[in-house]
């Protein structure tokens, strides 16, 4: 056989399997080894037995025939392995296997092999096994090695697999899952398995494709508040719908999941729908979230409060709010020597840098708006109080955007390691 091929990835049960070695030297004794911590009955067969073969032999692990191979040999034997350095012997192992249908390994001749033996990493609970078709045996150890260093995120990631079940929505019931600020990464464990198990996903524009990917093909996706397309993120009519969408979906029996950009409970009126659904008498359950303000903060490297710079942190919402016409926020009110993270106030930034300055604010005090924080297109855009709507009109600063005003807003001393760049304008 001069041709490779593809081999089917499988596991054999060796425990009690009748399994000939023809070889006892080095590449035959790491075989035995293994073959033996599988509990498997092993043969081996050469005209010399290396010491450490002998040794296993003493120990009663292993049976040992000291001379030639034989065809008669391989009666009743569940695999079969050619190791010895014949080439010549190795072939004929192979061919006469496989005559008699014996799954053969030949060793370093993947042609000569009915299956081969992939590079293996053992780890609590799994084993994992990487191959590539005996075409790259130093790939695969590459591979190996690889998860080997990283033996702790695989061991979470196999917790986290464990738990799946666990995690799964249920029929009937509303999940008001909190989806961060963007970033796949940054969802909960939680929210993660409900997603993945939703039977409809009700959402809005500010949550990325990138999440949305990860519910079910199968599941009904329902979106509210596409941009261009609804009065605004607070418009009556559109949260009465939705309302009544996350009803009627639970009353069929479907696991729902309300995707929430952030966390549900900070301006994500997820106290309202809940409130709903309670009345309704429909069970639900709130997941949190990242919260915009902790993430973007995060994306700026942005301490919300440090010691001798913030000791609070207030969140506000810096849209119009109430009757449209009047902001009902009292910035006069609010902590000088904190932090303030201003949800939705892009649209109203001359309003906000005005409102901020009657109020008392330093116009030196240091502002940073984080534009798509931890998002591909992340932008961080710095300043002075007195410079907010110029330079927000400059760099071209729309939604979905946090603006931080305080001390802490000038960020951290250290350049932040971010998954996305810090493009500061």
């Amino acid at each position: 056989m001069g041709k490779l091929k593809n081999f089917f990835p499988v596991f054999f049960d060796l425990e009690g399997a009748r399994v000939l070695v023809v070889g006892a030297g080095t590449v035959a004794a790491r075989k035995i080894k293994n073959l033996v911590a599988a509990g498997a009955v092993v043969t081996v067969v050469a005209p010399q037995i290396s010491p450490g073969v002998s040794a296993r032999a003493a120990r009663g692990e292993i049976t040992v025939i000291q001379g030639m191979y034989r065809s008669k040999q391989l009666h009743g034997m569940s695999l079969v392995f050619a190791a010895s350095s014949d080439k010549a012997l190795n072939r004929r192992v192979s061919k006469e296997a496989r005559k008699q249908r014996i799954p053969v390994n030949v060793a370093d001749s993947p042609s000569d092999c009915s299956f081969i033996l992939p590079a293996v990493i053992y780890g609590e609970g799994f084993t994992a096994a990487i191959s590539t078709g005996g075409k790259n045996p130093g790939a695969a150890r590459a591979l190996r090695e690889f998860l080997e260093e990283r033996r702790t995120e695989v061991a979470v990631r196999m917790e986290r697999g464990q738990r799946r079940a666990l995690l799964a929505a249920r029929k009937g019931v509303v999940y008001i899952v909190g989806a961060g600020p963007g970033d796949p990464d940054l969802l909960t464990v939680r929210g993660l398995g409900l997603l993945r198990s939703a039977d409809a996903v009700i959402h809005d524009y500010l949550v990325p494709e990138e999440i949305l990917s990860l519910a079910p093909d199968k599941a009904e996706r329902v979106c509210f508040a596409q941009r261009g397309k609804t009065a605004g993120h607070g418009a009556a009519q559109k949260q009465e719908a939705i309302h009544k969408i996350m009803v009627r979906l639970a009353q069929e029996g479907k696991s729902v999941v309300r995707l929430k950009s952030g966390d549900p409970l900070t301006f994500g009126r997820g106290g309202e729908e809940a409130a709903f659904l309670s009345r309704a008498e429909i069970p639900f359950e709130i997941v949190p979230g990242i919260s915009a303000a902790t993430g973007c903060a995060a994306a700026a490297n942005l301490p919300l409060t440090q010691r001798g710079l913030s000791s609070s942190v207030t969140l506000a919402a810096g849209h119009e709010a109430g009757n449209k016409r009047k902001n009902i926020l009292d910035w006069k009110t609010l902590p000088k020597n904190g932090t303030i993270a201003i949800y939705m106030g892009i649209s109203r930034l001359e309003a906000i840098a005005r409102e901020l300055t009657e109020a008392g604010f330093d116009e030196e005090t240091a502002f940073a708006i984080v534009e798509n924080g931890t998002r591909p297109k992340q932008r961080i855009i710095r300043g002075r109080l007195k410079e907010l709507l110029r330079i927000a009109a400059d760099a071209g600063v729309c939604s979905p955007a946090m603006l931080f005003v305080g001390r802490t807003a000038k960020g951290a001393t250290s350049a932040p390691v971010t998954k996305f760049a810090d493009n500061n304008l």
